[in-house]
């Protein structure tokens, strides 16, 4: 504070010259000085109506402007999209276990397969190409199935570079405008790779006509005499909403001149029709190098700001009330669509545009012509998400993302179908591991680390995850992860990313298939070993009928091999095994009467009990009942005993010669009923030499040799 050094009892300090002290500056409303302005009338109306009007074309270029850059925004968005959807089929077909482990040769078999999912996708390509030198076609839809496939290819025919980056880099990518070797039409594609053993061992391609993104930018309404295109990564047109197909090919214009450059944003330059236009350039994310331009020709744009300024100005005056009355609501309609728009773009970029309210239509044609491609914007998004998500659904994959620096991560899609409890949204990655077996717990989490550490790019792990709380199985889960993210500084990996598929039934088909394997090779050995019996012991007059009796013994084997091998090795139909060894003999005659209810052999008594009806069939034909025209064959059985089941089964013959006498030496036959019945399956056969024919009674236990 400063002392007062006024002398004591003095007046106050009279103001100079008559002066006022000083007042505060009152501040007026833009609305109060306009209105001073004309009541004052010192300034000519015409200064203030061409201030006005000069102001009103800056904005109204400036709204131009802005309706250019988020159209092409827009546009970038829905095509990213579009090439999002077709770069996620590319994947899951590419992590497909259909694709993956199907050999070389079985791949053309999957035409119909892969043609049905190119129409689900709106009538693409798909072509699966080696990832090996000169990358040969293993399959491709656009030929008719069984036609040859192109060979080996060379650099710049079709998409040999886009196959050699995803060979060589093992990641997704998108195409430049190419030509397909099977036809030569334009086209673009995505790729994937197709990994075995950690390393692309194939490369899906997804191709589509560029007339797919044309269609698109026509879809989403440029107003007035304005028009879009799309160029790929060497200049070259890829999509156009006017003249596509006259364009395609040709090097834009935009990339050989003056504004040759890529960055976004705002410039001026010639258009193919050779007029000059204003132009919003923007990246799109999904393909590397690609741009979208918005382009209005220069003459509707300059006619766009320049006309309401010479209105304005020569009508200054006349209007300047009315303008003053209306600057309030005019601002409003100007300034609330285009603060909604920025808002829900933000709220969209973030991913929450349900936060917000829907923008509300607006008196100005451009804001709702804007507001509207907006939607129409939102609207693809949502679709393509959907569509996404039904892949992915159908797929049994699911996305997953995780933060290194928070140790948080997310998911979308469901792969365990009884586990709605499993997290979705910022859980840890113990949360997860607990619901891990134990045994494949710790393989999972040494991959996780490993990536994040920078010891590994990328990884691929097989888990069991819980089937449902308590006792209820295991699902198998192949994820596949790399890094999405690194710090630009320090290379640290800052994010994974990656996909689970439910491999469950793949697991389950290799267990089967080595066991099969073990059952097979064990019955096999059980049939060489009959065979090799069979030929020390059979006995014969001459070469021919020993010949015949080992062809005879041989083919029963291979008839009982044939039922077991229809029913996947899991046993055998006992009318089917003895319809099938007697028909040989009786054909399809009524000299062979069969009873009995259903019965499932099992696999271990298919094969002993095919040789045993074998040998009474071949008695019956040599001595028995099948050696005369009038001669008959029953067999008839039963199954005795619940907890040890029982087949009781008996051969009787009639209508043959009379039996004498029983024969006096044991031949073949007999051995063979002993050693198969008794020996092999623990049960009894007992002969009895009827004078109307052989009577042959055995009982077999089901359920395995008793003792």
């Amino acid at each position: 504070m400063v002392a007062d050094q006024r002398p004591t009892g003095a007046a106050p300090w009279p103001s100079q010259a008559g002066e006022r002290p000083a007042r505060p500056r009152r501040r007026f409303s833009l609305r109060a000085h306009l209105l001073a302005l004309l009541l004052m009338a010192l300034l000519p109306a015409l200064t203030i109506g061409a201030a006005a009007a000069w102001h009103a074309a800056i904005a109204y270029r400036g709204a131009l402007d802005a309706r250019l850059v988020d159209t092409s925004r827009a546009l970038a968005l829905a095509l990213d999209s579009e090439l999002e959807i077709l770069g996620a089929a590319a994947i899951a077909l590419a992590a497909s276990p259909t694709l993956r482990e199907a050999p070389d040769e079985a791949l053309p078999e999957l035409h119909g397969w892969a043609t049905a999912i190119g129409e689900a996708l709106g009538a693409v390509r798909v072509v699966v190409a080696d990832a090996g030198p000169g990358h040969p076609q293993l399959l491709n839809t656009l030929l008719p199935p069984g036609a040859p496939l192109p060979q080996s290819a060379q650099p710049g025919e079709g998409a040999w570079e886009l196959i050699e980056q995803v060979a060589r880099t093992g990641a997704p990518a998108t195409s430049d405008l190419f030509r397909a070797r099977a036809d030569r039409s334009w086209a673009v594609a995505v790729g994937a790779p197709v990994f075995r053993g950690g390393t692309p061992r194939r490369v899906v391609i997804v191709s589509f006509d560029p007339r797919r993104l044309s269609e698109l930018l026509r879809h989403q309404g440029l107003s007035g005499d304005a028009f879009a295109a799309v160029a790929d990564a060497g200049g070259r047109v890829v999509a156009r909403t006017r003249g596509h197909e006259a364009l395609i090919g040709t090097m834009a214009p935009t990339r050989t001149g003056p504004a040759s450059d890529t960055r976004p944003g705002l410039f001026r330059g010639p258009t193919t029709e050779g007029s000059e236009a204003i132009f919003a350039r923007q990246h799109l994310r999904r393909a590397s190098g690609w741009t979208v331009v918005v382009a209005e020709p220069l003459a509707s744009y300059t006619r766009g700001w320049r006309g309401p300024l010479v209105g304005l100005a020569a009508g200054s005056a006349a209007l300047l009330a009315l303008s003053l009355a209306l600057v309030w609501q005019v601002s409003r309609q100007l300034v609330r669509p285009a603060a909604a728009l920025a808002h829900r773009a933000e709220a969209i970029a973030a991913g929450s545009p349900g936060t917000l309210p829907a923008v509300e239509p607006s008196a100005v044609t451009e804001f709702e012509a804007l507001r509207r491609a907006g939607a129409r914007a939102e609207a693809a998004l949502r679709e393509g998400e959907a569509r996404l998500r039904v892949g992915m659904e159908a797929a049994r994959m699911a996305i997953w993302d995780y933060d290194a620096r928070t140790g948080l991560a997310t998911r979308s899609g469901q792969i365990v179908g009884d586990r709605p409890d499993l997290p979705r949204e910022q859980f840890s990655l113990a949360a997860w591991l607990g619901q891990v077996h134990p045994k494949d717990r710790p393989a999972l989490e040494r991959a996780m680390a490993d990536t994040v550490a920078g010891r590994l790019e990328r990884f691929a792990v097989e888990y069991r995850l819980r089937r449902a709380d308590g006792p209820g199985g295991w699902v198998w889960i192949a994820t596949h992860g790399a890094v999405a993210e690194r710090d630009p500084a320090t290379g640290a990996a800052l994010r994974l990313a990656g996909v689970g598929l439910d491999v469950t039934e793949r697991k389950e088909a290799e267990e089967r298939q080595r066991l099969l394997m073990r059952e097979v090779d064990h019955r096999a050995k059980n049939a060489l070993a009959v065979v090799q019996a069979a030929v020390r012991l059979t006995g014969a007059p001459d070469l021919a009928s020993y010949r015949r009796a080992i062809e005879g013994r041989v083919q029963a084997l291979a008839r009982a091999q044939t039922l077991l091998a229809e029913d996947s090795w899991s046993g055998a139909d006992l009318r089917t095994l003895l319809e099938g060894e007697l028909k040989a003999f009786v054909g399809d005659g009524q000299r062979a009467l069969l009873g009995g209810p259903p019965v499932a052999l099992p696999v271990r008594a298919a094969q002993p009990l095919a040789m045993a009806v074998h040998e009474l069939a071949t008695n019956a034909v040599k001595y028995g009942a099948l050696s005369t025209a009038a001669g008959r064959v029953a067999v008839a059985w039963e199954v005795a005993g619940e907890e040890e089941p029982v087949l009781r089964l008996r051969w009787s013959e009639s209508g043959g010669p009379p039996v004498v006498a029983p024969p006096v030496r044991r031949g073949f036959g007999s051995r063979v009923l002993e050693g198969t019945v008794q020996r092999q399956l623990g049960g009894q056969v007992r002969l009895d030499w009827a004078a109307t024919g052989l009577v042959c009674a055995m009982e077999v236990p089901l359920a395995g040799p008793r003792g």
